[in-house]
């Protein structure tokens, strides 16, 4: 992965990022379930994601309660340092994207105020999928719907 710095050699976070996606996106894609649950006045969007995957999530818009239910992951921060995080784990998360090798499988939660339940409309509020990660899916989509032709 291409660590990228800034004039005074301090981690460009956000640059590194696109640029690990962009790399990764051209690599066999793993399946990460997503579950939505809803409770009074409140959203959870939880994600399984396995053990030995290279994780790049999507920009969240606002900050949001995370909570690991399962699993050991190391994570990348802003500064350039990795932290291990160990379930259970809960913290306050900021604005951004989270970039992590997962090295037990692990259940994430992300957790919102809202009255909400239409997933379209939750997605488009509170994530920000990149362009990249958009024209990949699409690719995908479509590769899928001419197999299915091919039958």
């Amino acid at each position: 992965m291409e660590i990228v710095k800034t004039k005074t050699d301090e981690l460009d976070y956000v640059k590194t990022v696109e640029l690990a996606e962009q790399k990764c996106l051209k690599l066999p894609q793993v399946e990460c379930p997503i579950v939505h649950r809803f409770g009074p006045g409140i959203y959870i969007r939880e994600m399984f994601i396995p053990a030995g995957t290279f994780v790049i999530g999507h920009h969240h818009n606002f900050e949001n309660t995370n909570i690991m239910l399962k699993g050991r992951l190391t994570l990348l921060n802003e500064d350039g340092t990795t932290t291990e995080l160990t379930a259970p784990f809960f913290y306050v998360g900021k604005p951004g994207r989270k970039m992590a090798y997962i090295h037990e499988d692990v259940v994430w939660q992300n957790i919102y105020a809202t009255d909400e339940r239409d997933i379209e409309k939750l997605e488009s509020q509170f994530i920000t999928k990149s362009t990249e990660w958009i024209a990949n899916k699409e690719l995908l989509d479509n590769i899928v719907k001419l197999q299915l032709e091919v039958r």
